[in-house]
């Protein structure tokens, strides 16, 4: 009886598919340049991930407990929704935030940590100050807004005592290291600083690879979010 020939093995899934999958992005990126734009700003994103030698990329699921905390807002307001959840996991007493944008995540900090006392620093030019109440205003009674610049403010009060610090870094390059220098002398002993924009912001990337070797604790990125961590508690599970 011959010996049948050893049949080849059939390619994986991923091979099969790749020929349709490379004509359909071409066509796409013809027929909607936008559709190229965004996907090469997606490669950009993984290969700065990737390139990264000192802030290391962590999924969102292996945050020590995190699967234990449950958040409510808008779903488009995902980075907020992050930061929320963060917060809670961190039982954090006081939160301090620079740059409140349109104030949603201060708003969520609130809604859904109602114990906490919430802090909300920006920058506002003398001749807007008095547009301060009104930011105030939006912002609710639980959240204390506080207006300044960071290179000068007087942060004493706050020394110390705050357990979680959020950076908008989209909307305050400019001041990133004030804000930053700012943010570990306000650090309570296991604090949290959360920066925003760490995937997209080229100066806040370049920024935290700089900082992360001379820190006595590693900063992370979040996988699938715009957020950078650095954290005095061990929030990453072995």
């Amino acid at each position: 009886m011959n010996a049948s020939k050893p049949s080849r093995a059939a390619p994986s899934g991923n091979l099969r598919i790749a020929p349709g999958v490379v004509v359909g992005a071409v066509m796409n990126s013809l027929t909607d340049p936008s559709e190229l734009r965004r996907g090469l700003r997606n490669v950009w994103v993984e290969l700065k991930r990737l390139g990264s030698r000192n802030v290391r990329t962590v999924e969102l699921t292996s945050l020590r407990g995190i699967h234990r905390v449950s958040v409510e807002g808008p779903v488009i307001r995902h980075g907020a929704l992050v930061v929320s959840a963060l917060a809670a996991l961190l039982e954090c007493d006081r939160i301090f935030e620079f740059g409140t944008s349109d104030g949603e995540t201060s708003r969520l900090l609130a809604r859904n940590l109602p114990t906490a006392e919430i802090y909300s620093f920006d920058t506002v030019p003398d001749a807007a100050r008095a547009t301060a109440g009104a930011i105030a205003q939006a912002l609710g009674p639980r959240i204390e807004t506080l207006i300044g610049d960071s290179g000068t403010y007087d942060f004493l009060p706050y020394s110390g005592i705050i357990d979680l610090v959020h950076i908008d870094a989209s909307q305050r390059l400019r001041f990133l290291r004030a804000d930053t220098d700012a943010a570990f002398g306000m650090l309570s002993e296991l604090g949290s600083i959360v920066w925003y924009g760490y995937s997209y912001q080229p100066a806040l990337y370049e920024f935290l690879n700089a900082l992360a070797p001379t820190l006595d604790r590693p900063i992370y990125h979040l996988a699938g979010t715009r957020l950078a961590i650095y954290s005095r508690w061990d929030i990453i599970a072995n």
